[in-house]
């Protein structure tokens, strides 16, 4: 039989150590001397994103022994390629501010941009739980939120930003997660790629078989169960194109390019109800650094490289950068702004996560410098800048074609002006298996699969064709901890 060694061991956790930034508190699952081919805990968790640390975190914290399993020699996921926004409302943040939202108008607001075909009952429970996970985050995790900003709609004043000197704000709240694990004292192995789901003859799930280091067999029993917190398969074109299509499958990356379908692979022996499979998050991204403007989009014009606009501004960075690639060919644009916006803190941060990539943008003192700069038609950028600041200020915005029906259309007068050029880019998908609310996978015949749960952008059901931003960083969190409690208290019965 193969045993994990020392050396793979003291490996796996060096390749933790050593990796940059946020990493530097995860440490390998176990002490050389508990060497062996077969190891028992309680729950057994694969991922170490948001969800698979909060799914940890809760487990433990619910008296269960868990382990985080992670194919990659540091958190690699969504997580820390996000923008770190936590969508929720009834929080303290909110009623430190002031803030006045509703649980309804919620609900109505996320079902609205789903086009009603989110799960309604995971929506309620999103809705209801999302501001406890604000407060979790705080009290638990130590993580401080900026202040807010009134974003245009649907985010309104509910996207909460993760405070710290870390960018993209997702590896700082990544950070803050390991930081908890580590005092915990959850184990997290690195560089350990599991290859099987293992169940007994009526398919209940029983652990995992993994390699570590490409090199060692270690088999994993879990007592209470499975939680598959992988992500999703947007890095995985053969998935792609076999569920969206090949053009899809083209679109630029803007997460994690080791989200390769997990989610699907590892499942399938359990015969999981797949739902949304054809359904993604994408965003607009800089191809070729991968600097995200996100939400800039909705603070001026939006053109392509003809100079002319191709959208209504008031669409989510969701569905313009999936719009992108039918609209315009090339699926490339440019956002324009001018200076009565860098000074807000959601548009500086975007800015700036040009300056760091070292992507290219222009900036001109009038709109003709910087069509000339930006390789635009300089005479089709400036009559299309009039054309649409003579409509706003007469306040028919909403009679352009395509019509902007921003509910405060912001002008570009002001120098200096900037064109940031941009893609449409795939982010995460929405697809997977169906869960209930305890985070239990669900079969083709809608029921609970024993011991197999999900989280994260590994589950299916809640998001369709859009969202409001921060869902999927906050959706983790409910199911992550829900799927912990679940597995920790079937761990018990065991």
């Amino acid at each position: 039989m193969n045993k994990l060694s020392r050396r793979s061991l003291v490996k796996t956790s060096l390749s933790a150590m050593l990796a940059t930034g946020i990493v530097s508190t995860a440490r390998a699952a176990d002490s050389a001397d508990n060497e062996g081919s077969e190891k028992v805990y309680d729950v057994v968790i694969i991922g170490c994103g948001c969800a698979g640390m909060a799914a940890a975190i809760e487990a433990k914290k619910a008296g269960a022994s868990p382990v985080i399993l992670e194919k990659m020699s540091r958190p690699s996921g969504n997580t820390i390629y996000s923008g770190g926004i936590i969508n929720a409302t009834n929080t303290y943040v909110q009623k430190q501010q002031g803030v006045k939202d509703t649980l309804e108008d919620f609900y109505n607001d996320m079902m609205k941009v789903s086009l009603g075909r989110g799960d309604a009952e995971l929506t309620r429970m999103y809705v209801e739980k999302s501001g406890e996970q604000i407060q979790w985050l705080t009290d638990v995790c130590g993580v401080k939120f900026r202040p807010l900003e009134n974003e245009v709609w649907p985010m309104l004043q509910r996207g909460h930003v993760v405070d710290g000197p870390m960018n993209p704000h997702g590896a700082q709240l990544s950070k803050h997660m390991l930081d908890t694990v580590k005092k915990l004292d959850i184990p997290v192995m690195f560089n350990t790629k599991v290859i099987e789901i293992t169940s007994d003859p009526i398919l209940r799930a029983t652990g995992v078989k993994a390699v570590v280091d490409d090199e060692e067999l270690v088999t994993i029993v879990a007592k209470g169960g499975v939680i598959v917190a992988t992500g999703g398969f947007h890095a995985n074109k053969e998935m792609i194109a076999r569920y969206m299509g090949g053009n899809t499958a083209w679109m630029p990356i803007r997460g994690s390019t080791c989200l390769t379908g997990e989610n699907i692979s590892l499942t399938q022996k359990f015969n999981p109800m797949y739902v949304n499979m054809d359904q993604f998050h994408g965003g607009p991204i800089h191809g070729p650094t991968r600097a995200n403007p996100s939400i800039m989009v909705n603070y001026g014009l939006l053109v392509k490289y003809d100079g002319t606009r191709f959208i209504d501004e008031v669409e989510t960075y969701v569905r313009v950068a999936k719009s992108m690639p039918i609209l315009i060919p090339d699926n490339k644009a440019f956002i324009i702004i001018d200076d009565q916006v860098t000074g807000i803190s959601t548009v500086q941060d975007r800015i700036k996560r040009y300056q760091r990539a070292k992507a290219q943008y222009f900036t001109a003192n009038t709109i003709e410098e910087l069509a000339q700069k930006a390789g635009l038609p300089v005479e089709t950028l400036v009559k299309v800048v009039n054309e649409y600041n003579q409509a706003v200020k007469a306040g028919k915005a909403a009679e352009l074609t395509p019509p902007n029906t921003l509910e405060n259309p912001r002008l570009i007068e002001k120098a200096p002006f900037y064109a940031f050029p941009f893609m449409g880019g795939m982010t995460a998908t929405f697809g997977g298996p169906k869960i209930t609310k305890k985070a239990e996978m669900l079969n083709t015949e809608g029921k609970p699969i024993p011991g197999l749960y999900g989280a994260g952008n590994a589950i299916g059901g809640l998001l369709y064709d859009d969202y409001i931003g921060g869902s999927q960083l906050c959706a983790a969190l409910i199911w992550g901890r829900v799927a912990g409690v679940e597995a920790a208290a079937r761990a018990k019965k065991a």
